[in-house]
């Protein structure tokens, strides 16, 4: 916990917050107040919805500007797991080839755990798309039995006849 001494002023947070919002980067705000960098970081991280803009990708520090940042590189990554995906897989693919005519057990052995690898390492880098394919469908499924809720009460009470005070309907 930091001494008293060492606290940051109001004035300086709401300087750094300010410039942050308005896009400059860690240093630029840094040697503008006078402070050093980590506080700069400090402050951006204790400030909820602040974040620092992020150069080449159209984000101003704003919320949704950091949110379409993260978009294009979601993207990115998403790419690059694919790629890697084939080639793990294209890996494992050998190992298991080559393991088919080998008979030395050493040999075996070592192609079939290098098969193995691969496929473990295949899996940890699909993980993140799978999951979220998951969440897409749930998310589908939940706005469809919304919209089942949604009507079935609507033809329930055109159907039926309205509720009397009182009296118990099963």
């Amino acid at each position: 916990m930091p001494s008293p001494a060492n606290k940051t002023a109001p004035e300086t947070e709401a300087r750094i917050v300010d410039l942050v919002r308005s896009g400059a980067t860690r240093s630029a705000v840094a040697r503008e107040v006078g402070v050093n960098p980590s506080t700069v970081s400090r402050v951006v991280r204790q400030t909820e919805g602040l974040e620092f803009a992020r150069i080449g990708s159209g984000s101003s520090g704003t919320p949704e500007g950091a949110a379409k940042a993260r978009g294009y590189r979601s993207e990115y990554m998403r790419a690059r797991r694919e790629q890697i995906a084939d080639k793990l897989l294209d890996a494992a693919e050998r190992s298991a080839d080559r393991a088919k005519t080998e008979e030395d057990p050493r040999r075996l052995a070592s192609l079939m755990q290098a098969a193995d690898a691969s496929m473990r390492a295949y899996s940890n880098v699909t993980k993140p798309d799978a999951i979220t394919t998951e969440q897409e469908a749930m998310r589908g499924a939940l706005s469809i039995f919304e919209k089942f809720s949604v009507n079935a009460e609507l033809l329930t009470g055109s159907v039926l006849p309205p509720v009397r005070p009182g009296l118990i309907q099963d």
